[in-house]
């Protein structure tokens, strides 16, 4: 899933010769406060409507509030979650998408965005989360994935948060099981530390309840 599989032409696109009250309404009818700013084709920024609701001159152009704009995008040929680790890293509800030449091509809208990630299998699969502590150089994932396998579990998402001031990584496990006791333990014995995991024991039943009426919601 590439940033031009997901591009919109719905969203409104502003000039630098556009008044903020044209942006204000654009906001408050798309319910998108991040609008990009294009000029002959050419992205100038993203415009943070948001926080210039309140700013009394609504007639005062788009070019006036230049220092104001996020200077973000993607490239069309970006992955999905590349795009999604941008948006929230800036808190973005909309990002831009450009060639080359940062000629515009459209906007990917986060809401959009988590509507696709949602229908990605290894988040619709229930499943236990395990969070590791370890140090840069104790990452092996071989051997992770060998202890988790070993276990007749499967991963089916990794994410890996970096910590440079301990020198540590964080790294979430999402398995395909809620029956983690099997795997935490051989964790344990290798020596890895847990900082945190779901569901615990007790909570396995209920969890399996819930998500079995979920899917019956769905007719999934």
């Amino acid at each position: 899933m590439q940033a031009s599989e997901l591009l919109t032409d719905t969203l409104p696109v502003l000039s630098l010769q556009d008044s903020l009250e044209k942006a204000v309404d654009f906001y408050l009818d798309t319910a998108v406060c991040h609008l990009p700013v294009v000029e002959d084709g050419t992205l100038q920024g993203i415009l943070p409507t948001d926080l210039l609701v309140n700013v009394p001159d609504k007639g005062l152009l788009i070019g006036s509030f230049r220092d104001d704009f996020v200077n973000a995008f993607a490239f069309p040929d970006q992955h999905g979650m590349d795009v999604f680790e941008l948006i929230a890293k800036l808190s973005l509800t909309s990002i831009p998408v450009v060639d080359e030449h940062r000629q515009y091509l459209g906007s990917v809208i986060t809401e959009d965005l988590l509507l696709r990630l949602s229908n990605f299998y290894s988040f619709k699969q229930l499943g236990g989360i395990i969070v590791l502590r370890l140090g840069y150089r104790d990452y092996n994932l071989s051997e992770i994935a060998h202890i988790v396998s070993g276990n007749d579990a499967r991963i089916l998402m990794l994410y890996l948060d970096a910590d440079e001031e301990q020198q540590q990584y964080r790294l979430t496990i999402k398995l395909d099981t809620l029956n983690l006791a099997p795997v935490i333990a051989t964790f344990e014995r290798y020596k890895y530390i847990i900082d945190y995991y779901r569901p615990m024991g007790y909570e396995k039943d209920d969890l399996d309840d819930r998500y079995g009426l979920l899917m019956k919601l769905f007719d999934l």
